[in-house]
């Protein structure tokens, strides 16, 4: 009885419905982002219509505009993608990937502070930076996109031909401008923390993707982690 219930238990993980019932918590996750957000862009959107939007204004209208069409992709994504060929094992790769993921949103969290104009455009163009460099990696990735370390399909093309994991090194830029919007130390020290995260996220990742696909090493080999020629 036991045994035929974990059978049964170990069938339905490999089903979509399981996949779909994971996913659940991570799209109510960006749909919650999706509320907080639209009061903002709807403003800044207005302002742009009326002819009173400055730099600052255009650059955040910017910034949320983009991450509104990352996060309906991501949902998108969550729906249709496949299921993983194999899960990772422990509680220690998904509590990684959990707090690389989540850990981030802690920064809004503290109070913000008032920046320069240079600084502030700065912060501006990271996020919009790492906002559009997500939507291109998350666009290769496509149905293999993935909050867990799983394999669901080996993506060597587009800017995974050059690194290795661009959507991690897109967001640690979006990261770098909230850090400088809000209070220190801690705003550097959460960041510090995101980083450390995605960098220990990776490790697990690569080494599921090893014991998978044999010509892992190949690719591992001639590309790199997060920067071209760098690291």
């Amino acid at each position: 009885m036991f045994n035929q219930l974990v059978k049964n238990l170990e069938d339905f993980r490999r089903t979509k419905s399981y996949d779909l019932v994971t996913a659940t918590p991570l799209i109510a996750w960006y749909v919650l982002g999706l509320v907080r957000q639209a009061p903002l862009t709807w403003l800044r959107a207005s302002d742009l219509i009326l002819g009173r939007t400055g730099l600052l204004d255009f650059l955040q209208l910017v910034a949320l505009a983009g991450s509104f069409v990352l996060i309906f992709l991501l949902i998108y994504l969550l729906l249709t993608r496949r299921t993983p060929e194999r899960r990772t094992h422990g509680i220690g790769p998904r509590l990684v990937a959990i707090g690389g993921t989540f850990l981030g949103v802690g920064i809004l969290l503290l109070d913000p502070v008032r920046l320069s104009l240079p600084l502030q455009i700065a912060a501006d163009l990271l996020i919009i930076a790492g906002a559009a460099g997500s939507l291109v990696a998350v666009s290769w990735l496509g149905r293999s996109f993935s909050l867990m370390p799983e394999a669901r399909q080996l993506v060597t093309s587009g800017p995974y031909a050059c690194i290795r994991h661009p959507l991690y090194a897109a967001e640690m830029l979006g990261i770098a401008g909230l850090m400088l919007q809000f209070k220190q130390p801690w705003a550097v020290i959460l960041g510090g923390l995101v980083f450390v995260l995605q960098y220990w996220r990776t490790v697990f990742e690569e080494r599921l993707l090893q014991e998978v696909y044999p010509n892992y090493g190949i690719y591992r080999a001639r590309t790199w982690r997060f920067v071209p020629y760098v690291f």
